[in-house]
């Protein structure tokens, strides 16, 4: 479970340093750490509620984005994940996530009951003083699935995912992203 959150925290911060707006929607993008000399494979983030923070439509409103992410050893993966790590991001007036939360997945009318959420660091987003927006908080809670798991998410025609109070729809855009992402774990 430490090798989990540690997972989680490192993708964490580098999400943080990316900044909201600087990639582009169910992209992937690789990189690779020398001193780890570990791969991160990582869906860029998904609007998947609300408006995004980068939006000129976002006015301090409820607002969450989505991705995936997996690592492996060294620069050529060659052996499937055991896991997927997935990721919610929540930008919001106020805190929303403070008590013990899981993820539930509806993936084509099965209940898939998954399991409890990890808290990443959180933090308070400064709007900009020309903004009619309010400050905000971003806060992430994340899980570490194994890997069938993440499949028979990606693969499902009709999927609704619970992730502690908020719940959202993968919309088709966001299920062939996952996909995508599916395709670049065969070694």
């Amino acid at each position: 479970m430490k090798n989990h959150m540690r997972v989680i925290l490192s993708l964490a911060v580098v999400l943080t340093c990316a900044g909201p707006g600087l990639a582009q929607d169910g992209k992937i993008e690789t990189s690779y750490d020398e001193v780890k000399d570990t791969t991160s494979v990582r869906l860029n983030p998904m609007q998947v509620y609300g408006e995004s923070l980068a939006s000129s439509n976002y006015v301090g409103n409820d607002g969450a984005r989505f991705y995936a992410s997996f690592t492996y050893a060294g620069r050529t993966l060659s052996a499937l994940p055991k896991r997927v790590l997935i990721t919610l991001i929540s930008t919001s007036e106020d805190w929303k996530y403070k008590a013990s939360l899981k993820l539930t997945a509806l993936v084509d009318g099965k209940r898939l009951e998954i399991g409890p959420l990890e808290y990443a660091p959180s933090f308070v987003v400064k709007a900009p003083a020309d903004s009619i927006s309010a400050d905000s908080v971003s806060q992430q809670i994340a899980i570490s699935l194994p890997y069938k798991t993440f499949l028979r998410i990606a693969n499902g025609k009709k999927v609704r995912i619970r992730m502690g109070h908020r719940e959202f729809k993968l919309e088709e855009n966001h299920l062939e992203a996952l996909r995508h992402l599916a395709g670049r774990m065969n070694p």
